[in-house]
């Protein structure tokens, strides 16, 4: 029952990066797959899922790039796989690091520096 859960998940994943990569290269469907649509479970999730997909996070949100000790990226990978792995099992739909995790990370940690001040942020950078 869990593969067949894993290989639908696996399928839609695959489907949305293809849409994905065919909408921001320009071209065509691949014609080698089967043209056959599938029976959506639910017509309203279903289309908010395909929108989302439609648009590449490249389109939606800026590009932003950090520079992070290893022990804070090997932290931040290790907690994305947690977190994707609970999400996906417990809702059945993506994760994406880009378009969800980051934003989400980003906005706890502005929310916990949110009212200090500078001898405070001086205090926990003497902690990392």
């Amino acid at each position: 029952m869990s593969d067949d859960r894993s290989s639908r998940l696996r399928e839609r994943r695959n489907k949305s990066r293809d849409r994905a990569a065919n909408a921001s290269e320009g071209s065509e469907p691949n014609e080698d797959k089967p043209s056959k649509p599938d029976e959506p479970s639910n017509p309203a999730e279903t289309d908010e899922a395909e929108k989302l997909s439609e648009q590449s996070v490249k389109e939606e949100q800026v590009g932003t790039y950090m520079y992070l000790p290893q022990s804070q990226k090997r932290e931040i990978e290790r907690t994305y796989g947690l977190l994707k792995a609970d999400f996906e099992y417990e809702f059945g739909e993506d994760f994406e690091k880009n378009r969800h995790f980051f934003p989400l990370l980003i906005q706890h940690g502005l929310d916990g520096l949110d009212g200090l001040d500078a001898s405070d942020i001086k205090e926990l950078l003497s902690e990392l």
